[in-house]
């Protein structure tokens, strides 16, 4: 663990640094006024979101702007892992799959591939020759092990499971941390599910600012990785809701 701490300093520098980078509450309630996609992404452009829409205008359409978050999100999980200590970077990866797990629970159903499935770069490395789920490419990304049992409600347990068996050996803080992060985000998701919608962004915003907190409180710890990735999922969530209402109301 004391061999990490460098790395894991720096790593939190960076961190640290691209949190300051996003917009501030203000900063998004201004961008919420804009009613286009065209103009959303216009005011997006002057704000720590630049790096996030570039790749996206305001012709994008719902299919465009979904599989582009899903790839920064993937995104945002190879950098952070190159920042961490290289014990921890089979671990954080694993959270670059987040993203996909509704389509996983899919094919958990036996209902294969989404319809825009050949248009989706992971989706795509994991594919035969007819763009048909390839059984090898699943095994070799540890996603068949999401499959056993082809019980779509338990792909989301079964992921967990497997993140935490990538865990390297760390000392009982270091778990305790883990552990703790993992309840916080259970916590919320179970609040979640329960609240009306006119609640959900402040439930979103509560969590956010305890993740912020947490970061704090063990800066060379590693549970702050994936604190900070829950930190940028959340914004990324944000981002996209707001991109593909503007795209939806356009083609209404």
């Amino acid at each position: 663990m004391m061999l990490q701490r460098p790395r894991l300093a720096y790593a939190q520098a960076r961190m640290l640094a691209r949190l300051a980078a996003l917009p501030t509450a203000a900063e998004w309630q201004r961008l919420a006024g804009a009613r286009t996609l065209a103009a959303y992404l216009e005011e997006a452009r002057a704000t720590g979101l630049n790096d996030w829409v570039q790749g996206f205008s305001g012709l994008s359409g719902p299919h465009d702007l979904d599989r582009g978050c899903r790839a920064l999100a993937r995104e945002s999980t190879r950098v952070t892992a190159d920042w961490a200590p290289p014990a921890w970077r089979a671990a954080i990866q694993w959270l670059g799959w987040l993203p996909w797990l509704p389509v996983l629970e899919g094919l958990a159903r036996g209902e294969g591939w989404p319809s825009w499935a050949t248009l989706d770069t992971e989706l795509v490395g994991l594919s035969d020759e007819q763009g048909e789920p390839h059984p090898g490419k699943l095994s070799a990304a540890g996603l068949d092990r999401l499959l056993v049992g082809a019980d779509a409600s338990a792909v989301a347990g079964l992921w967990l499971e497997r993140w935490r068996s990538l865990w390297p050996g760390c000392g009982r803080g270091c778990r305790r941390d883990l552990e703790g992060l993992i309840a916080l985000l259970e916590a919320h998701l179970s609040t979640f599910r329960q609240a009306a919608m006119p609640s959900a962004w402040g439930l979103r915003e509560d969590l956010r600012e305890r993740l912020r907190h947490r970061l704090h409180l063990a800066p060379t710890r590693p549970a702050v990785l994936f604190g900070y990735l829950a930190i940028l999922f959340l914004d990324l969530e944000r981002l996209r809701a707001a991109l593909m209402s503007r795209a939806v109301f356009a083609t209404a």
